[in-house]
């Protein structure tokens, strides 16, 4: 009976080790973060390669700036759920800004799934200066998708998560897909490797390994890497505040673009106001505004999580109603937040280790509107919205 289980044992820890290795990384940075899986400050963990800032602009400070400050339950809400950054901007102004040791505002997170928005942003820009069209098929750009039925899939159905590609999304799950790309050093034979599972356009299902090809895209189309893409048609026309970086799968290797974006909470922001600004920084157009409404038009496509069409979902952006007042923002699994108020001209931003789980009778995580009630504590002091 013993000498079964040790069997057993030495059987599993082999299966890891040898055709499994991305796991063994994934235990050993669990261990070191106290948390399981990915962690918020993994960047040095992994190659990374910079987005350069260019020319810097910092954010204004209103004239109230700091002088309301949150109620003690949005204040315990965000620390129950281990905030890092809170940051309240409107009217491109920052009202409220509060950091929880030891992260500050020059100090970099990761964005988690929040690039998922990025780089539907990064295909606007490419779009709108002719490199690739909406509705080009991906096999255009990516060798792996010239075969039958991978050739019908195009740029809209990545940007739809309707691409009907096999990808086991499961956040927690050793042999996920997301486990592997986080972990693993071969994103480019994890994604040629992918088999298709019904014809694109049917069906709404996240897919981490949607965004990934859209790197592979956007790369192709430009002929330079996505983080130098980034670095100059984005971070530096918006004048971010610091540089960032993104995660790669080894040494001058593929961005792990679903994920692993590292920036300060200020300059996420600055990607949540040119998208409330309608593509446009200062006097300079970046995406087009056609491209910013189609973004933020729900797919509408049968959705087996929501249990009805998919209402809320665009090009890696979500959009929700809180009335009489609307919303769209970029979320990451660790309650990474970019939240926009057109009604408003309000960007709120918050980072952290937590979320809650989405509720899916309407498809958003329910701390997102206790961050936004407080943001309304800064700017409208009596005004409150329940979900």
């Amino acid at each position: 009976m013993i000498l079964g289980i040790l069997l057993i044992i030495v059987s599993i820890v082999g299966i890891i080790f040898f055709l499994k290795p991305h796991i063994i990384k994934g235990l050993k940075m669990s261990y070191r973060s106290k948390r399981l899986g990915p962690a918020i400050d993994e960047m040095s963990a992994f190659e990374n390669r910079l987005i350069h800032a260019g020319d810097p602009s910092p954010w204004i400070y209103a004239e109230d700036f700091q002088s309301v400050t949150l109620s003690t339950e949005s204040l315990g809400k965000l620390e129950a759920l281990e905030s890092t950054a809170f940051l309240v901007i409107q009217h491109e102004k920052i009202h409220f800004e509060k950091y929880w040791p030891p992260f500050d505002e020059s100090k970099v997170t990761n964005s988690f799934s929040v690039a998922k928005s990025i780089v539907a942003t990064l295909i606007g820009i490419a779009i709108k200066e002719g490199l690739l069209r909406l509705d080009d098929p991906v096999a255009k750009y990516v060798n792996s998708f010239k075969s039958t039925p991978k050739d019908k899939i195009t740029i809209r159905h990545m940007l739809q998560m309707s691409s009907g590609l096999k990808w086991i999304e499961s956040e927690g799950g050793a042999l996920s897909h997301n486990a592997e790309a986080y972990y693993g050093d071969d994103l480019q034979t994890l994604i040629d490797k992918l088999e298709v599972r019904r014809p694109p356009g049917e069906v709404f299902r996240y897919a981490s390994g949607n965004t990934q090809v859209l790197a592979m895209v956007l790369a192709s189309a430009s002929g330079t890497t996505i983080s130098e893409f980034a670095s100059t048609k984005l971070w530096t026309p918006i004048q971010a505040e610091h540089d960032s970086f993104w995660n790669l799968d080894h040494k001058n290797g593929m961005e792990k673009a679903f994920c692993c974006f590292y920036a300060t909470p200020r300059d996420f922001a600055k990607v949540g106001q040119l998208c409330l600004n309608n593509g446009k920084w200062n006097k300079q157009q970046i995406v087009d505004p056609s491209y910013i409404r189609k973004a933020l038009t729900p797919v509408m496509l049968p959705d087996v999580l929501l249990k009805r069409p998919n209402d809320i979902y665009g090009f890696s952006l979500v959009v929700g109603e809180l009335p009489p007042t609307t919303f769209f923002y970029a979320r990451g699994i660790r309650g990474q937040y970019i939240i926009c108020n057109p009604e408003l001209d309000l960007v709120i931003v918050r980072m952290g280790h937590k979320r809650n789980p989405v509720d899916y009778q309407h498809g958003h995580p329910p701390d997102l509107f206790d961050h936004i009630n407080a943001a309304l504590e800064i700017i409208m002091p009596s005004t409150a919205i329940a979900p």
